[in-house]
């Protein structure tokens, strides 16, 4: 795993030398894995190449992540699979426990994108590991990695600093794995140019301090001799016992503290009111910084004017997908929180207060877009679809769907008109041009050009001129209806929580229905966790 962009590079050539064999030509695999752009996860499947049976019939397997198949004379026992990936660093000065923890769980539970098929979108999906190598590059990178040796995981995450220039000593204690990639590398060129350079192999192979990984890497994934199970995997099933038992815990100090405080562990009206206020605070920066970054953005750029003529057909998944990702995501998130936070404290948002209908059906007319007459109409059509009851504010998820099934499709079909007008425009300036120049014997080429040329520049600006306008309209269009949605979730709560007080009748009858059945859960809970750590000693 890649600590950085900057460290790709590395982190392949460790992947390359640790699974080479010395002793063999160079592979077709091994270009293809140094050629691998690590923005998409490479999955490297280690083990003996499979012969097909003469008779047999193979089944092709296809896979949404690409996929390499390497045999290796080291590994090709030990059932070995490896992500390759890139992880954003740890900063130094931003080292705290919370960053550390979630670091070290980015890297043991990275989340990748996998593609969907025929729609070009994409799916997260989490992959947990059993064990993981951190592969990062000089002084900043070992800064970045050193906080790793302080927690529970350093059986777990090993890392590896590539630092040319340092040889350490046998006694010095590092807190990382000191690497030189590119003397393994020389060395594993100089054996495979001639045999006889095997001294000097084995002497740059020693240097470059590779042996570390690939003794860990053995270490941890070879077979036991008394056929227990490997200590990655019981440190896994352990660990993840371990959090189970916590988070009982923690839910039986949660209820006992909410027995025992009663009025006092609620939240207030006033507190809820902070929190509505931080709220609307955090939802219109993140409007602002989601949708700059949206409309800056490669994907945004692909439906420039001039791409157009190629691009015509996905301004509809592009756009979506700019509403799905950018629009209000972790504000919607946050709101469907607060509104419970709410519930419990006794004012739940009273139903009768969340509009049903569309309360922008003028937002065009509103905006006074810079489009033409005929933009407008296409862009104008304003309809909500109606909203089902919710124990939340619906707002926002009902203004991405207004602008999803209202706005694209006529940003779409101006889409469509305006190339279909651009090249229609062309061809007929440039057959005019053809008819005169065929049709009088005074008219020159260049004269027949012009004409066609004219045409043609007419049409191009044209189709410029209206389609920026109507990118500009739109990026001002999903501004307003964010603004309006996450006014009209403060509006709706803030409603709710002046309605509904403290609720403290309501929050005394909800501390005492701790219920026989919840205890009962929690029982067989610790039962099974139980169970299952004496399965774990057996193994």
């Amino acid at each position: 795993m890649s600590s950085a962009s900057e460290s790709a590079t590395t982190a392949k050539k460790v992947a390359r030398l640790l699974l080479a064999d010395p002793l063999k030509e160079k592979e077709s695999w091994e270009d293809e894995l140094i050629q691998h752009n690590l923005a998409q996860p490479m999955l490297i499947r280690v083990g003996p190449n499979e012969t097909q049976v003469p008779g047999t019939i193979s089944i092709a397997r296809s896979s949404l992540l690409h996929e390499l198949h390497v045999s290796s004379a080291m590994f090709n026992g030990h059932n070995l699979e490896l992500m390759l990936m890139e992880s954003n660093p740890l900063q130094p000065g931003q080292q705290t426990a919370d960053s550390i923890s979630d670091f070290e769980e980015s890297i043991l539970v990275p989340i990748i994108d996998i593609p969907t098929s025929s729609t070009g979108r994409y799916t997260s999906v989490t992959t947990p590991v059993h064990t993981a190598i951190v592969v990062t590059n000089g002084i900043m990178g070992a800064a970045s990695v050193a906080p790793l040796v302080t927690t529970s995981t350093e059986g777990v995450i090993k890392a590896a600093v590539d630092l040319p220039d340092y040889k350490p000593t046998q006694s010095a204690e590092l807190p990382f794995t000191p690497i030189d990639a590119e003397a393994a590398n020389t060395g594993l060129d100089l054996i495979r140019e001639d045999i006889a350079k095997a001294i000097d192999f084995e002497h740059l192979w020693f240097q470059s301090n590779l042996p570390q990984l690939s003794d860990w890497l053995k270490a941890n994934t070879a077979a036991t001799a008394d056929g227990s199970t490997k200590l990655p995997v019981r440190a896994l099933i352990s660990s993840i016992l371990k959090n189970a038992v916590a988070a009982v815990q923690a839910e039986e100090l949660q209820n006992l503290g909410a027995s025992s405080a009663s009025l006092q562990a609620t939240p207030s009206a006033a507190k809820l009111q902070r929190q509505l206020d931080e709220w609307a605070q955090n939802a219109h920066k993140e409007l602002q910084e989601q949708l700059d970054l949206a409309f800056e953005s490669r994907r945004w750029r692909k439906l420039g004017w001039w791409k157009l003529f190629w691009r015509v057909d996905d301004v509809g998944h592009l756009t979506t997908d700019i509403l799905n990702q950018r629009f209000l995501t972790a504000a919607e998130r946050n709101a469907i929180f607060l509104a419970g936070r709410m519930a419990e404290a006794g004012a739940p948002l009273n139903p009768a207060l969340i509009p049903t209908a569309a309360s922008n059906a003028n937002t065009a007319e509103a905006m006074e877009p810079t489009t033409s007459a005929t933009t407008t109409t296409a862009l104008a059509t304003v309809r909500h679809p109606p909203r089902a009851a919710a124990d939340w504010p619906l707002n926002i998820p009902a203004s991405r769907a207004y602008l999803q099934t209202s706005t694209i499709p006529a940003l779409q079909s101006l889409a469509q008109k305006l190339v279909v007008q651009t090249l229609s425009t062309s061809a007929l300036t440039s057959a005019l041009g053809a008819l005169v120049y065929l049709g009088t014997l005074t008219t020159s080429v260049h004269e027949a050009g012009a004409v066609a040329a004219l045409g043609v520049v007419w049409s191009l600006r044209r189709l410029q001129t209206r389609w920026e306008s109507a990118r500009r309209f739109w990026e001002g269009e999903v501004r307003e209806e964010g603004r309006k949605a996450v006014r009209g979730v403060e509006g709706v709560m803030g409603d709710a929580i002046r309605g509904g007080g403290g609720g403290g009748g309501s929050v005394g009858a909800a501390a005492q229905r701790t219920t026989s059945e919840d205890e009962a859960q929690r029982r067989r809970a610790k039962a099974l966790i139980q169970k299952a750590q004496d399965a774990l000693e057996k193994l």
